[in-house]
């Protein structure tokens, strides 16, 4: 990531100290504008017309592609995605041009990221690592709306009327914005203690210890930040006891609302003398990684409290679903090749009256007896989330903004 950020503000710096040789070698020299203006300047007008300065303004709108990249990629690096998740999105803005190559911008843009770990991995070819990454069984989606201001720098000089303005320009951009996120994840039949599913689910949903609790939401997307899934909205008793117990705190609530600082470089042609079309791409740094609700270790299942509220028996499926895969695929295609071929029954302090069975490592805190963190890995919260949007855009140029037109006698 430091050397994408690299590569943006190289960039970035020389399309500020490009010297204008370059500028006039591709667009026909300083001698060149001077000859074909002497015509124009036998006319008694006002010298603004060619005022560097010169400002107009312009709107637009286009269709764009974000690519998420995080905790649920095909492999555990920070540039890993799978872009069959790629969905489309729009985005509108306003731009104004106030000097030779400088702009600013003002951007509205929606967009949506998706991912999933059975989808991504498949079983055909597993390895332990991506074997353990197909068991977590984590997915999301989640709808991003953005809302920024950035600064665009042109490669090329343009201090004329928006009609003369090079017929392609290639630009770097940054800014700072702000994003409204809910991730989301699609709910299960059932929440159930067992470690992998029962043929017959049905045949264990009643009796004074069941093993199956019907959810409600089955079939539906659900906000996964409402759903505390890592322990987040756990009370104050239920921390302390999980402090004590684990020797950990539990994390807090994140926001919908999160900063984002957006860098990019972009291309511009020349439609007509008021049509521009633009190919841009640009990085989303982002300060939260709970884009797609995953961060840090799996949570004691039994904190969430008794699975016969149907609030608890969400939250506890939506926080583990390494329990999802039949019989079949979980002993004969999984659990060989996980980094601890066994199924561990847990029974915590949290709640004496609530027994699970998981594959070694899931639905379980880190602590005493189940300290593997390969195992226990639910998330990797070193790492910030991050996003990347490929967009192309039409832009409408209005007009004058603070030029003046000649004035003839």
């Amino acid at each position: 990531m430091k050397r994408l950020l690299l590569v943006f503000s190289i960039i970035m710096s020389a399309a500020i100290i490009l010297p204008e040789s370059v500028d006039a070698q591709i667009f026909g020299g300083k001698n060149k504008r001077r000859k074909s203006s002497r015509k124009i300047g036998s006319f008694s007008g006002s010298k603004r017309l060619f005022n560097p300065e010169i400002s107009y303004y312009s709107i637009g709108g286009g269709i764009n592609a974000l690519n998420y990249f995080g905790d649920i990629a095909p492999r555990p690096t920070t540039l890993s995605t799978d872009i069959s998740f790629t969905r489309p999105g729009i985005n509108l803005f306003v731009k104004q041009k106030f000097g030779d190559r400088y702009s600013w911008r003002a951007n509205f843009m929606w967009g949506r990221l998706q991912a999933s770990d059975t989808e991504t991995i498949g079983v055909d070819n597993f390895t332990t690592e991506n074997a353990n990454r197909y068991l977590r069984n984590l997915g999301f989606r989640n709808d991003i709306f953005e809302l920024s201001a950035s600064a665009q720098i042109d490669l090329f000089k343009h201090g004329g009327r928006f009609s003369s303005r090079p017929p392609l320009n290639i630009y770097a951009f940054f800014g700072a914005g702000i994003i409204y996120h809910n991730p989301k994840g699609l709910v299960p039949d059932y929440m159930t203690t067992d470690a992998f599913l029962a043929p017959n689910p049905e045949d264990f949903t009643g009796g004074q210890t069941p093993r199956y609790f019907p959810l409600e939401q089955a079939g539906q997307w659900v906000s996964l930040r409402d759903l505390g899934t890592e322990g987040q909205f756990l009370d104050a008793e239920t921390r302390s006891q999980y402090q004590d117990l684990y020797g950990k705190e539990l994390p807090t609530p994140y926001s919908r609302l999160q900063i984002v600082i957006p860098v990019g470089i972009g291309a511009r042609y020349k439609l007509t003398n008021n049509l521009d079309l633009s190919l841009e791409i640009g990085y989303r740094h982002t300060f939260t990684d709970y884009l797609d609700d995953v961060s840090g270790e799996y949570i004691d299942l039994s904190a969430f409290g008794d699975p016969n509220d149907p609030n608890v028996a969400l939250a506890m499926a939506m926080s583990d679903m390494s329990n999802q895969f039949d019989a079949t695929t979980f002993n004969e295609n999984i659990l060989p090749v996980l980094y601890t071929q066994r199924i561990n029954t847990y029974n915590t302090a949290l709640n004496p009256d609530f027994t699970w069975r998981r594959a070694a490592g899931y639905g379980k805190a880190g602590g005493i007896g189940n300290d593997d963190l390969r195992r226990n890995n639910r998330g990797n919260q070193n790492d910030n989330d991050i996003y990347i949007s490929t967009n192309i855009s039409i832009t409408y140029i209005l007009g004058g903004g603070l030029v003046r037109g000649a004035k003839f006698r």
